[in-house]
């Protein structure tokens, strides 16, 4: 570890984001397993729609199947789904489709007397009930159904088809367990962020350990006396370095700071912080010092900060450019084209 004592949190900060990442990482694997699990019992557990509907607990959302000898669409919702009554020998069913599957299961008719749809067990909306019975109505006027009457015929589950593979397969994975799924989904990214950023921001910390003409000349002129600090002690300006210590480490000798300017950040057209900029001699830009410009007290702090801050800075290396100005942007494009001229060399 190291003797300054913001290091040490930093380097722990950075530690824990490496935990933290790999335990989401791991928790994202552990959801993708169980669901993975529980679809497959799932999948080897389907039932007949019929047996679903006596079922007491996770009667929706179950894989089930019909054999059925035919189906006729009696309402649409949207432009996508439609709704079904479809039938065997014994009994009816509602099912629905989706308008992009019901080729599917049309073309599944052409040679066969009955198929199989596959598919998730589901309640059934009520204007799909009155729907249903309407269309009874019209096939049997005679027999003037009502909706008092629609479970006896139909039941209380409906199953919601869809392709036997999208069904059986990943598709059914996903669509059975998507919490699971969008659980691990998230826990997955934000541990690979978390990770990533952990990792860069430890691996950031070997440049404390630089050695340039002999001893670890940054880390000892951190802890001298003559050390300044700033921004809540994460901005030190020792005897030959800026050193930010905020998130992940950076430093820079002064001799090697080309340009710097203040940056204002704006929220919704309100100005809400300002950060220093410093642009090094290798064409390399980064912000620190990030401070309060919310009103005019903090505004008037933060800008009295950063102009003693550059000062200091000035004093160790009079010829850094200060300023967003046209003459500097222009000798910082001259700086970038020099640099690749000499990288093409």
């Amino acid at each position: 570890m190291f003797d300054n004592a913001k290091l040490n949190k930093e380097y722990r900060k950075a530690t824990m984001m490496v935990v933290i990442g790999a335990v989401l990482l791991l928790l994202a694997i552990g959801l993708l397993g169980v669901s993975f699990l529980k679809a497959s019992a799932n999948r080897r557990n389907a039932e007949h729609l019929n047996d679903a509907m006596y079922r007491d607990d996770d009667r929706v959302g179950r894989i089930a199947y019909l054999d059925v000898l035919g189906f006729y669409q009696f309402a649409t919702y949207g432009d996508d789904l439609g709704y079904y009554i479809a039938y065997d020998e014994d009994y009816a069913y509602i099912i629905s489709i989706k308008e992009k599957d019901w080729d599917y299961f049309a073309d599944q008719f052409d040679d066969k007397n009955r198929i199989v749809l596959w598919g998730y067990t589901d309640e059934i909306p009520s204007e799909a009930k009155s729907y249903a019975i309407d269309a009874l109505n019209d096939e049997y006027p005679d027999e003037h159904y009502t909706l008092s009457d629609f479970d006896n015929i139909f039941g209380d589950l409906m199953l919601s088809a869809g392709r036997d593979a999208s069904v059986k397969g990943l598709g059914g994975w996903i669509h059975l367990y998507s919490t699971y799924i969008t659980g691990a989904f998230l826990a997955a990214l934000f541990g690979v962020i978390t990770l990533l950023l952990g990792l860069s921001n430890r691996k950031s910390f070997g440049v404390l350990n630089e050695d340039p003409i002999g001893g670890s000349r940054i880390l000892d002129e951190l802890n001298e006396p003559a050390t300044q600090s700033y921004d809540n002690g994460s901005l030190y300006l020792t005897d030959h370095y800026l050193v930010d210590t905020k998130g992940s480490i950076k430093a820079v000798d002064y001799d090697d700071i080309f340009w710097m300017y203040v940056t204002n950040h704006r929220t919704n057209g309100i100005r809400d912080y300002n950060y220093l900029n410093i642009v090094t001699k290798e064409g390399k830009t980064f912000n620190c010092f990030n401070a309060k410009a919310f009103g005019k007290k903090n505004r008037e702090n933060t800008e009295e900060s950063h102009t003693e801050v550059m000062n200091k800075l000035l004093e160790k290396n009079p010829d850094i450019r200060v300023g967003y100005v046209q003459e500097n942007v222009e000798a910082y494009n001259q700086l970038l084209k020099d640099l690749k001229h000499k990288a093409d060399l």
